[in-house]
């Protein structure tokens, strides 16, 4: 269960955040399959030292184990964590979760579009990998990021009565978008830490989960 995040990152990144609840880390492991103790943190607005008591606590029932890199839900965590999922669909209800996932369709697009553009950029009619060399493209694809965020920031709001566990999504994507705009770039899309596209990624799939759908 080793908890080794990059340089620059974790415990500053806890100052002033509260506790987390076996249910909120239940809940983020359904959503992230398996993680480090670091990005658990992340997920659930915490720190890692009082993340991982937590943890050692649902090790102890059997519901979460050990990995090389992490920890991930056991057989018996998966069900329980699934039940935990369809309580919080039950309460909010299937029309709201479908409304919701439909509505999302439209911002993941420009999202997706705004990532992209951020990893690669056209070359003489060619898409390369962005070397990160153009700082006046890269400072151009950073507003517009921060401007769909905008969007994506009333959405959240918009959204009647949601499951605590949405509700998280807002404050990790707006650490990352200040991150990345206060010079660490590595929150735009690294899988290294709790970036953007990560974050965003993971809304999606907690919507799908909500509505009781697949990406397939």
């Amino acid at each position: 269960m080793e908890d080794s995040p990059p340089p620059g990152r974790g415990e500053g990144q806890g100052e002033g955040l509260g506790q987390a609840t076996e249910e909120d880390v239940l809940r983020a492991l359904v959503i992230k399959g398996s993680a480090t103790l670091e990005s658990l943190a992340d997920a659930v607005l915490t720190t890692s030292d009082k993340v991982r008591s937590v943890v050692e606590r649902l090790i102890n029932a059997g519901l979460v184990e050990s990995t090389p890199d992490g920890v991930r839900l056991t057989g018996s965590g998966k069900r329980t964590g699934a039940s935990q999922l369809a309580a919080d669909r039950n309460r909010w209800g299937g029309d709201h979760a479908n409304a919701a996932l439909e509505s999302f369709g439209a911002l993941d697009l420009h999202v997706k579009d705004a990532i992209t553009a951020w990893q690669l950029r056209e070359v003489d009619g060619a898409q390369v990998l962005n070397d990160h060399a153009d700082a006046a493209y890269d400072d151009e694809v950073l507003d517009g990021l921060a401007s769909l965020h905008g969007d994506a920031a009333a959405w959240l709001s918009s959204l009647r009565d949601p499951p605590p566990a949405l509700r998280r999504y807002l404050t990790r994507l707006e650490r990352a978008l200040e991150l990345a705009r206060n010079g660490d770039e590595r929150f735009i899309a690294s899988p290294r830490v709790d970036s953007y596209h990560g974050v965003w990624f993971e809304l999606h799939e907690d919507l799908i989960q909500l509505a009781g759908r697949s990406r397939a």
